[in-house]
């Protein structure tokens, strides 16, 4: 699962802590000092990250609700990627802070409230949700092989020759540095070069025969070596995140 903390700066020793625990879980942690560099593009930066998230969990303090401060703007960011945060959206109570403080979109859902060791009981939440968000995503991806089966049992699939419309999707680069970069999408009729940047590129897929027909997304560096390959089934009814490792990723959405 892919998590951003948001935090106030004066709770990054508990930032910290909870980042490195959560990595030795497995997670991937996006947190401001180990992924952001100095430089320019911080904002766009900020807002690549909570839009390729899974997880947005916030540090819940007197400081990282005041007005002015940046993880107002870092809540704003998650409220606009996630409209209904339930399942989204983590609140952790870091700091005694009065509810009727806090922001309504995060009151609106159970902020967690630790009794004994907060980086332990917010990892063993967040593996609680995972678990849940994994079994819910098998669920959906069972269901639909069961609808497409009973489908195709009862119209006779197989013997007939359809060609589906094409998929629509957009890209949208996650890296540091995107200039230069490009992104290689191969399907049976040929490859098409996107040009990526940190808004989302629109691309079509197909038509294909099959609904379950494969293509590649090929992300290439600036001197057009490969920095990694994903394989897609079909066209993809939600959010595809890709990690091509060294810091660079693309978030695949239907249109």
């Amino acid at each position: 699962m892919k998590i951003f903390i948001s935090y106030a700066s004066e709770e990054r020793p508990i930032a910290d802590e909870l980042a490195v625990r959560l990595r030795t879980e497995g997670h991937t942690v996006f947190l401001d000092k180990d992924n952001l560099p100095e430089g320019e593009g911080y904002d766009a930066q900020i807002r690549a990250a909570i839009a390729a998230c899974d997880l947005y969990l916030f540090l819940v303090s007197p400081l990282s609700i005041q007005p002015g401060r940046y993880t107002m703007t870092e809540l704003k960011f998650a409220r606009e990627q996630f409209p209904n945060p339930r399942g989204h959206v983590l609140p952790v109570m870091a700091k005694p802070t009065p509810f009727g403080d806090i922001p309504p979109y995060l009151s609106a859902i159970t902020v967690l409230q630790p009794q004994g060791n907060l980086v332990a009981e917010t990892v063993a939440e967040v593996d609680g949700l995972f678990s849940r968000w994994a079994r819910s995503r098998w669920l959906r991806i069972g269901g639909g092989v069961i609808a497409v089966a009973l489908f195709l049992a009862g119209v006779g699939w197989w013997g007939m020759e359809r060609t589906l419309p094409p998929c629509r999707l957009s890209a949208m680069l996650i890296a540091q540095d995107a200039s230069g970069l490009a992104l290689d999408i191969t399907t049976p009729a040929g490859t098409t070069a996107l040009s990526l940047g940190r808004a989302p590129v629109p691309f079509e897929v197909g038509p294909f025969n099959q609904p379950d027909a494969t293509w590649s997304a090929m992300l290439r560096g600036r001197d057009g070596s490969p920095l990694g390959k994903q394989a897609v089934t079909g066209c993809p009814r939600s959010r595809i995140n890709v990690d091509f490792g060294g810091g660079y990723g693309v978030v695949i959405d239907p249109l």
